[in-house]
C-alpha cells in the first residue's frame, strides 16, 4: 500500500528533493533546521550544529522537526466555522508542495479535521485528502461528484476559511469565499 503522499506524486527523486525544499522553505528560519533529500530513501534534517536525522516520509520528517520546536513559517492556528472554501493555484497544484503542506497541517493542527479536492495537474484524477487526528489520508477518486475546476482545490471542514489563508501563501488564490 503507497504511502499517501506517494498516491500525490510517485517518489521519484526530483519528487523528494521538491519536498524538501518545499519544506525547507515551509519551516520557519528562526528554528536553524535544514532539510534536504536523501537518495530515494527520504529526507534529511539538520540542526545548526550538525545534527542530522533521517526522516523515510513526510510525516516523519515534520514529526522530527516539531520535536525541534519548528513550525510552519507564519502559522495561524485554523479556527472558525465548517465551510467549503476555494482556492486556485494559476497553472495547476504543485502535489509536492502541497504534500508538504498538508504533513504541516497535520502536525501543527493534531486536532483539525480538513477535506481538500484537489485536481491532478495532468487532469486524468481527482484526489480526495483528508487531514484528521494528525494523519493525512489521499485518495484517487474515481467518480468526483461536480469536482472543482481545473486548478482549484475545496477545503472542507472547521478552520477551512483559515487554511485557505495559508494555501493562499503558499502559492494559491481563493476564488470564492465560504462555499
Amino acid at each position: 500500500m503507497p504511502r499517501w503522499e506517494d498516491i500525490l506524486a510517485p517518489p521519484t527523486r526530483s519528487v523528494l528533493a521538491a519536498r524538501a525544499a518545499g519544506t525547507d522553505r515551509l519551516l520557519d528560519g528562526g528554528s536553524g533546521l535544514r532539510v534536504r533529500s536523501w537518495l530515494s530513501a527520504g529526507y534529511l534534517l539538520s540542526d545548526r550544529v550538525g545534527r542530522t536525522a533521517h526522516a523515510a516520509d513526510l510525516d516523519a520528517l515534520w514529526r522530527a522537526a516539531g520535536e525541534r520546536g519548528a513550525r510552519p513559517k507564519g502559522w495561524r492556528p485554523l479556527r472558525g466555522a465548517d465551510v467549503t472554501v476555494s482556492v486556485e493555484a494559476p497553472g495547476g497544484w504543485d502535489l509536492a508542495a502541497a504534500a508538504v503542506w498538508f504533513a504541516a497541517v497535520a502536525r501543527s493542527e493534531p486536532d483539525t479535521s480538513l477535506e481538500i479536492t484537489l485536481p491532478d495537474p495532468g487532469g486524468a484524477r481527482t484526489l480526495l485528502v483528508t487531514i484528521d487526528s494528525g494523519a493525512v489520508r489521499a485518495v484517487v477518486v474515481t467518480d468526483p461528484p461536480d469536482g472543482p475546476p481545473e486548478a482549484t482545490a475545496l477545503v472542507s471542514g472547521a478552520g477551512a476559511a483559515e487554511a485557505a489563508r495559508h494555501l493562499e501563501e503558499f502559492g494559491g488564490r481563493r476564488t470564492r469565499g465560504p462555499v
